[in-house]
């Protein structure tokens, strides 16, 4: 048996968005897989929020013990998702879109189209979504962004109806995210009964590819190891 992070990436993103963070686990023993959400046999257009829970459900192997899960943003309700269905040791919600039912103010009026055009943007999108990142890692995110099924989004934004975990869990906040603002996540670690921990200055994305990432990764870490260890002696 291995312990294990399956580490769940965001809407538009990849496997790769936890290229800072992986290092720090495995260092601490940790098996980490950070799978890369990919559209549904039918196309992007097609793709469903189930189809995205049961690719992540297909990446959790057999020998996993403990087994945790780390979502951002859509990847948080993702956790949250296959939460209810693997009971994870431990579970840990980064930025994370919350459930139905936690108050999330939203900017968009209108439905999104069936596919979000994200892939090749324009570099200086991504330097803006980035403000606390270096060049080099900014120049890496902008050229690994994707498409995103419309409806995913569409889904997300009305809300899905999910139960607590049952596990021990920490919601990652960062203070300067302005597409899940920090009072959200706060009425989301209320609601889940979750741990905080809050870093000032840290957009949507800082707590992953932000120049301090390995610092969140490492308290997030410890967090893990003694939520996991308590769990385990029950």
């Amino acid at each position: 048996m291995k312990k294990t992070a399956v580490l769940i990436h965001g809407a538009g993103g990849g496997g790769w968005e936890y290229t800072l963070w992986e290092p720090v686990f495995r260092k601490a023993g940790w098996r980490t897989l950070a799978p890369d959400l990919v559209p549904a046999a039918s196309g992007l257009e097609q793709t469903q929020l189930s189809d995205y829970v049961g690719q992540v459900l297909a990446a959790v192997p057999k020998d996993a013990a403990p087994l945790v899960f780390i979502g951002a943003s859509m990847g948080g309700l993702l956790a949250l998702a296959a939460a209810a269905q693997r009971k994870p040791a431990a579970l840990v919600l980064v930025n994370s879109v919350p459930p139905k039912g936690v108050p999330w103010p939203r900017t968009e009026s209108k439905p999104s189209p069936p596919v979000v055009r994200w892939a090749n943007g324009p570099l200086q999108e991504t330097r803006d979504s980035m403000p606390d990142s270096d060049e080099k890692t900014i120049q890496f995110a902008w050229k690994r962004w994707r498409d995103e099924s419309g409806a995913v989004l569409n889904t997300l934004h009305a809300g899905v109806e999910l139960p607590n975990p049952s596990c021990p869990t920490l919601v990652v906040i960062g203070e300067r995210d302005t597409d899940i603002p920090p009072e959200t996540s706060v009425a989301l670690a209320t609601r889940l009964h979750a741990d905080l921990h809050r870093y000032a200055g840290m957009s949507h994305v800082g707590p992953l590819l932000s120049t301090r990432a390995p610092e969140v990764a490492a308290a997030t870490e410890r967090w893990l190891t003694v939520a996991t260890t308590r769990e385990n002696r029950r």
